[in-house]
C-alpha cells in the first residue's frame, strides 16, 4: 500500500496528464467533430474484413443490370414488362420494389403494373425529398398513414414533409408503401439504416422494416429510448437508426431480370424468398459508398434484412462501456511506463496497441459489439507520447545526455553528410528522355489586384497544395513554382517508362482539382481561377544545375521551352476554339485547357482523348509545331483516382 502511495506521489504529474487525456477523449467521443467521426469510422471499417457470416440464402436481389438492359433496352422499361417480371416472382414470400414509379406513362402500361401489384405481397418504394418530391395531398397522406407504424409516440426520427410517391394508380395498388432513403455518415459512407421517418405525424417505415412487417406479421414499436420488433429489441442510436453489419466474405444471391424473363425460368427458385427488385446497371442506379465500396442502394436494404435474419445488427460500445475500455488502456500504459528499458517499453506499446485492435475485432466477431477503436488507440498514442515526454523531462541525466548528443552529433553529422555527398552534388547532369509539364493561371491579374496580400498568399497556397498533390500522385516531381506557375518533371529523378501518359493523367487531375477548388466561390468571383497546361516529351538535360554556392535539381533544354510555350498557347487556342463553337462549328471537346506536343501524342495516342488543333507558331520556333488538345473532362475523377492508386501500389 505504501509503495502505491509513493508511486502516486512521485508520478502525480503523469497520472494527471493521462487522466486529463482520458477525460478529454471521453468528451470528444460524446460529440465528435465531422473529421473525427470520419477518421474513427474509417479505422473501424476494417472489422468487416473479419466478418465470418454469409448473406442469408432467403434473400435475393433481382437486378436490372447490364445484360438485362442489353436485352430489353435502356431504362425506363414499359411498365407491362416490369409487371410481367413481378408476376414471375409470385412464389416469393415478400417483394420490395426499390423503384418509385413517380411519373405516369401510357395508361395501359400503368394499368398493367397496377393490376399485377394487387395480386402480390409487394412493398412499394418512395423517396423523401427526391427530385419529384412534393407536399402530400389528403389521398397521398392517407396512404402514408395506412403504411405507417402503429406505435411511435415520442420517438426521435429524421423528418420530411415531402415525398416522391408512385403515381396514384400504382400507389393505391401496393399493399403498403415504404421509404427508400438511407442517410450517410460524416464521411459520406453509409453505415446506418434509419428504421423510419416522420412524415407529418406518420412514422413512415423504411423498405426493409416494411418488408419484415408484411412477411413476419411483426410490428415495429418505437419509443424514446428503444425499438422493439416483435419481442426483439433492436440496437438503435438517438435517431432510431441501426448500425449495419456488412458481409464481406460472400456475395448477395442475385438473379438478373433477364434470367427472370427467360423461357426456362423456374418460379420455385424464389419460393419463400425475400426479394428486392432494383436497378444496378451503371449509369442508372444510385450507388452508395459503404465500407465495402460502392453498392447499389437495394443491396443496403438487403443487408439490413440479412442482419435481422441472422440477428447480427451491431451494438455500439459507448458511454460507460467506452470509459471502461479507456481505463483498461490507462492501467496498461501506466504499467509499461514503469519499465526502465526503452526497447521493452516500446515492445509493450506495440503489443498493447495491437491488443486493443484485436480486442475490437473479437468483440465484433463474437458478440456483434462495435468498439470505435479510434478512441482507445488515440488515447494510447497520445499517452505514449505524453508518457515518454514525461520520462524525458523528469530524468535529468538522460535529458543531459540527449542534449549533449544533440549538440555533438546532429550538426557535425549534417556537415559530414554534405561532405560525403560532394560528388553527387557536383554541377552538371545527364541527358535523357523526359516529359515536362507547365501550368499557369489565366487572367490572374484581376485576382491579385482584388485581394489583400495575406488573403492572396493564402489563396495561392491552397491552389498550390491542390496542384502539387495532383502532380505527385502520378509520379511527377515538382521542379519549381514560378510566380503562379508550376513546373513538373516526369521520368526524373524517378524512372518511369510511361512518363508521357502519367503526365497527361496528372494534368487532367490538376484541372479536376481546380474544379473542386473553385466550388467554394460563385461564378464571377475573382477568386475563381482558370489554368492552362502544356506538356511536352523529348530529350533534355536534368541534374543539379546552378552555381557552386547554390544549385537546384532541374531540367533544361528545348523540351522545357516547348512545354512552356504550349502552356502559353492554350489561352489563344482556347479562345479561338470557343469562338468556333459559338459560330456553330462542331468541336470534339468544350475547351482547350491542356495542349500536348508531338512526342506526347505519339506516346499516348489511342489511350487518351486527344484532338488536333493544327500547327502552332510558338515563340522562338522558326517553324510551326503540331499540337493536340487533351479533353480532360472525358477522364472521370474516379477513374483518375484509380490510376493513381494503381501507381501507388505498383
Amino acid at each position: 500500500m505504501q509503495a502505491g502511495f509513493k508511486l502516486l506521489r512521485d508520478q502525480w504529474q503523469l497520472w494527471a496528464l493521462l487522466s486529463g487525456l482520458l477525460l478529454a477523449l471521453m468528451l470528444l467521443s460524446l460529440k465528435p467533430p465531422v473529421m473525427v467521426q470520419a477518421l474513427s469510422s474509417a479505422l473501424s471499417d476494417s472489422y468487416y474484413d473479419w466478418n465470418p457470416r454469409s448473406y442469408p440464402d432467403d434473400l435475393v436481389f433481382v437486378e436490372v443490370e447490364n445484360t438485362s438492359v442489353q436485352q430489353f433496352g435502356r431504362w425506363p422499361w414499359p411498365r407491362s414488362l416490369v409487371a410481367a417480371g413481378l408476376e414471375r416472382m409470385h412464389q416469393a414470400r415478400v417483394i420490395g420494389v426499390d423503384i418509385a414509379f413517380a411519373e405516369p406513362t401510357r395508361p395501359q402500361e400503368d394499368q398493367a403494373l397496377a393490376a399485377s401489384l394487387y395480386q402480390l405481397p409487394v412493398i412499394g418504394g418512395s423517396f423523401l425529398n427526391g427530385p419529384q418530391a412534393q407536399a402530400l395531398d389528403e389521398a397521398a397522406y392517407g396512404r402514408v398513414l395506412d403504411s405507417a407504424l402503429m406505435q411511435a409516440q415520442g420517438a426521435r426520427l429524421l423528418e420530411s414533409r415531402e415525398l416522391e410517391l408512385p403515381i396514384p394508380l400504382i400507389r393505391d395498388a401496393y399493399p403498403a408503401l415504404s421509404a427508400l432513403n438511407i442517410q450517410p455518415d460524416a464521411d459520406q459512407r453509409f453505415r446506418h439504416y434509419p428504421l423510419a421517418f416522420w412524415v407529418r405525424d406518420a412514422a413512415f417505415p423504411n423498405l426493409g422494416v416494411q418488408m419484415w412487417r408484411l412477411a413476419q406479421m411483426q410490428d415495429l414499436v418505437l419509443t424514446q429510448d428503444q425499438a422493439l420488433l416483435g419481442e426483439r429489441s433492436l440496437p438503435v442510436d438517438e435517431l432510431n437508426r441501426v448500425k449495419l453489419n456488412f458481409y464481406s466474405g460472400s456475395d448477395y444471391p442475385r438473379i438478373t431480370f433477364a434470367e427472370l424473363m427467360a423461357d426456362d425460368w423456374n418460379p420455385e427458385r424464389l419460393q419463400g424468398k425475400w426479394v428486392i427488385l432494383g436497378i444496378s446497371e451503371a449509369g442508372i442506379t444510385d450507388l452508395r459508398s459503404t465500407p465495402l465500396g460502392q453498392l447499389a442502394g437495394p443491396l443496403v436494404h438487403l443487408t439490413f434484412l440479412g442482419n435481422l435474419m441472422d440477428s447480427s445488427l451491431l451494438q455500439d460500445l459507448q458511454g460507460g462501456h467506452l470509459l471502461g475500455v479507456l481505463l483498461l488502456c490507462l492501467l496498461g500504459l501506466l504499467g509499461l511506463l514503469q519499465l526502465h528499458q526503452t526497447w521493452l517499453r516500446f515492445a509493450g506499446y506495440l503489443i498493447l496497441l495491437l491488443g486493443v485492435y484485436a480486442g475490437g475485432v473479437v468483440l465484433y466477431v463474437q458478440a456483434d459489439l462495435w468498439l470505435e477503436v479510434f478512441y482507445p488507440l488515440l488515447f494510447l498514442v497520445l499517452g505514449i507520447i505524453g508518457g515518454e515526454l514525461w520520462l524525458f523531462l523528469i530524468n535529468k541525466a538522460k535529458a543531459d545526455h540527449l542534449r549533449q548528443a544533440f549538440g555533438s552529433y546532429v550538426a557535425p553529422a549534417l556537415v559530414e553528410k554534405i561532405v560525403g555527398q560532394e560528388r553527387e552534388l557536383k554541377l552538371g547532369g545527364q541527358r535523357q528522355q523526359m516529359t515536362l509539364l507547365f501550368s499557369d493561371l489565366r487572367n490572374f491579374t484581376p485576382t491579385t489586384e482584388a485581394l489583400e496580400t495575406e488573403e492572396l498568399v493564402r489563396h495561392l497556397n491552397r491552389y498550390f497544395d491542390a496542384m502539387i498533390n495532383a502532380l505527385q500522385a502520378y509520379r511527377g516531381t515538382l521542379d519549381k513554382l514560378i510566380g503562379d506557375a508550376v513546373m513538373g518533371l516526369f521520368n526524373a529523378p524517378l524512372a518511369d517508362e510511361d512518363h508521357s501518359y502519367h503526365a497527361c493523367l496528372a494534368a487532367a487531375a490538376m484541372q479536376w482539382a481546380l474544379e473542386d477548388f473553385n466550388t467554394d466561390f460563385p461564378e464571377g468571383d475573382v477568386r475563381r481561377l482558370a489554368m492552362g497546361i502544356g506538356i511536352n516529351t523529348g530529350e533534355g538535360v536534368v541534374g543539379n544545375i546552378g552555381g557552386r554556392q547554390r544549385f537546384n535539381y532541374t531540367a533544361i533544354g528545348d523540351v522545357v521551352n516547348v512545354a512552356a510555350r504550349l502552356e502559353s498557347a492554350t489561352k489563344e487556342v482556347n479562345q479561338a476554339w470557343k469562338a468556333a463553337i459559338a459560330e456553330g462549328e462542331t468541336k470534339p471537346c468544350a475547351s482547350v485547357d491542356i495542349l500536348v506536343g508531338e512526342g506526347v501524342y505519339e506516346a499516348v495516342k489511342g489511350r487518351l482523348p486527344l484532338y488536333p488543333v493544327g500547327e502552332l507558331s510558338l515563340k522562338g520556333k522558326s517553324s510551326g509545331l503540331a499540337a493536340w488538345a487533351l479533353d480532360w473532362r472525358a477522364l472521370e475523377p474516379d477513374w483518375l483516382k484509380q490510376q493513381a492508386e494503381q501507381l501507388l501500389q505498383g
